[in-house]
């Protein structure tokens, strides 16, 4: 018997009317925050909700085939509440006191809830947890990036700034090194979010989940490779560090020239996907193995009744 992969559109197919419903309406509800309240980013928060869709698509096979209505029970309606009252709570408190909202999450949150809680009322408890890391990406994650991105820049500096320095002291160069500011003999170097990585890390999200989807069908497996994402960026950026301070030793200031920053950009994305791809043995997928000797097997016991 031939192996059958399901399409994203058999996946689809499983979702009742409701929760498409839902679904829908959360992927508009992100779309339009990002058209009108969020515009000028770069289009990263787009790449952030294809991985909102992405995950979304694949969390659909955890619903039943039969793509009718789950059957919720009375807890399943009273914790829907519960996040609808916990909703109108802090939905009152982010209106009447902003000023104590400093990140951004606490605005923010209300819409978790809420989308939360229309799952788990029409869903259950189950579809509510399936669909958890979409709907957080779309109401938490992309509304709140750019605080995100601060969090994560500057340990992703200070790492990279560490690496290249270090590893161009071992060929005898003259070169230090505080936090993240490079000083050489004749200059310094600042080390600023654009030359972090982070710039780059939404596209490689979306790239990475994607490539491991199709190196991986075990979870274990595909989340340990994914979090291989961020020692790949800090280890390819140490590089384009490193490569910077070779080019502003032969050419100059001309070496912190646009057209040089943003080739540095594209080959940093080309590089960490190419490593993450040449990793991707080093995770065995242990099922996908058992059930290709199991098929051979198979087929050499059927080879074997005919003869």
């Amino acid at each position: 018997m031939n192996n059958f992969t399901p399409s994203w559109r058999s996946y689809l197919q499983r979702l009742s009317l409701p929760l498409a419903l839902i679904s829908a309406a959360l992927f508009l509800f992100t779309t339009a925050k990002i058209l009108f309240f969020t515009p000028g980013d770069g289009g990263k928060s787009l790449f952030l909700l294809l991985l909102a869709v992405a995950t979304f698509v694949n969390s659909c096979k955890l619903l039943p085939d039969s793509g009718a209505p789950a059957k919720t029970s009375l807890r399943d309606k009273l914790l829907a509440w519960l996040l609808l009252l916990f909703f109108f709570l802090i939905f009152g408190a982010a209106t009447f006191f902003p000023e104590h909202d400093l990140t951004g999450f606490f605005s923010t949150l209300p819409a978790l809830l809420f989308f939360l809680a229309a799952f788990c009322f029409w869903g259950g408890i189950k579809s509510a947890l399936i669909f958890l890391l979409p709907t957080l990406i779309c109401t938490m994650i992309i509304p709140n990036r750019d605080v995100l991105a601060l969090l994560f820049s500057f340990p992703l500096r200070l790492l990279s700034t560490i690496i290249s320095v270090e590893s161009l002291r071992l060929f005898g160069l003259d070169i230090d090194y505080h936090l993240t500011s490079i000083h050489l003999p004749d200059s310094g170097i600042a080390i600023t979010d654009a030359c972090s990585g982070i710039e780059q890390l939404e596209i490689l999200l979306l790239l990475g989940y994607l490539l491991v989807k199709m190196q991986h069908t075990r979870k274990r497996w595909a989340l340990l490779h994914y979090l291989f994402i961020l020692p790949a960026v800090v280890l390819v950026n140490s590089i384009r560090i490193i490569i910077t301070i070779l080019l502003y030793y032969k050419f100059g200031q001309r070496a912190f020239a646009d057209p040089v920053h943003i080739t540095l950009g594209y080959l940093l994305v080309i590089a960490v996907v190419i490593l993450l791809w040449i990793i991707g043995p080093l995770f065995p997928d242990a099922e996908a193995n058992s059930s290709e000797q199991k098929s051979a097997s198979d087929h050499d016991q059927t080879d074997g009744d005919r003869s």
